[in-house]
């Protein structure tokens, strides 16, 4: 099989927008082939610095579809674009096996997101993306630049879906069950949930994972078991002065749960959350993460004889074990 990169769609619109929320539907044909990873590229010139930290804390939303079919559907819990550290969507990146490249500059913006695919397209498909960004900081950050959206074809061990979140409003100092619904695709495996809290604060005390145990687990814990906790997640901060990327072990109101390819028959997971005293009563979103066994490989237009096969259900398990 051989490894190729395609440039599938490309504007010098479809932005962040100075002091203000913009959102963008974009749709294109999209060549054949087992899609290993979807890019997003952000490169242009800033009049000033967007965010505090990764230029990735703009995104508020993105999803994406392929003939119709739903593949990837995030959205933040908070807007974290004031804040230093990792971002939410660069940390639910990290935790699938992903990874988001960013350059040191506050002005000079040049970002690629890549997002484990493994969905095999065939011949006249279609893609959808739909894309939201929160507001920049400061009414004078303008932006200037170009968005493309990439594929990167080769061969994958297994397709990986995130689904509709499920939100359940939570009050404070108390446990709740909340019942995160999970999408039916036949054969389809439950790697993880990313549950998220509208703060940047850890305003969650424990969480239960029933199909694990009837345990709570502190956000230390589930930071642990998922593989965070040992600076496992890197970003970029665009106004700092080193090279090199910011080593975090967490992304502060938002959790991995690993829940190592459960197979779910009854169509939901639930999770008892307990939060803090004082922090009201607030909404919670959870992710689900599915695995799915995929087959058949890209293109062969090139001479490329080696590659390994990526897929976001090995990296969970593989993260959170090692």
């Amino acid at each position: 099989m051989s490894v190729q990169y395609q440039t599938i769609y490309q504007d010098s619109t479809s932005l962040p927008q100075p002091a203000a929320v913009s959102n963008y539907n974009l749709a294109n044909p999209i060549p054949a082939g087992l899609v290993e990873s979807f890019m997003v590229k952000i490169t242009g010139t800033a009049s000033a610095q967007l965010t505090a930290g990764s230029t990735s804390d703009l995104i508020q939303s993105l999803r994406i579809i392929f003939n119709g079919n739903q593949y990837f559907n995030f959205n933040s819990g908070a807007d974290t674009s004031g804040a230093n550290g990792i971002s939410r969507l660069g940390a639910l990146v990290d935790d699938i096996g992903g990874f988001i490249a960013e350059n040191q500059s506050a002005t000079a913006v040049d970002m690629t997101i890549s997002i484990p695919c493994g969905i095999m397209l065939p011949s006249n498909s279609r893609f959808e993306v739909q894309l939201g960004y929160t507001a920049s900081m400061g009414a004078a950050a303008t932006f200037t630049g170009t968005l493309e959206l990439w594929c990167k074809y080769g061969k994958s061990a297994n397709a990986t879906i995130c689904g509709n979140a499920t939100s359940f409003p939570i009050p404070a100092a108390s446990q709740t069950m909340m019942t995160v619904a999970i999408p039916s695709f036949k054969g389809a495996l439950v790697s993880g949930i990313f549950l998220q809290g509208p703060s940047v604060n850890d305003n969650v005390s424990s969480v239960i994972a029933q199909d694990l145990g009837n345990w709570g687990m502190t956000p230390t814990f589930m930071r642990g078991a998922s593989g965070a906790s040992q600076n496992g997640y890197l970003y970029s901060d665009v106004g700092a002065d080193q090279d090199g990327l910011i080593p975090s072990d967490a992304a502060t109101g938002a959790y991995f749960i690993p829940l190592y390819d459960l197979a779910v028959s009854s169509g939901s997971v639930n999770l008892l959350i307990t939060t803090v005293a004082g922090a009201g009563t607030e909404t919670y979103t959870a992710i689900p993460v599915l695995s799915l066994k995929t087959g058949g490989s890209g293109e062969s237009v090139g001479k490329q004889t080696a590659s390994v096969a990526t897929g976001s259900s090995e990296s969970i398990l593989r993260r959170a074990e090692e």
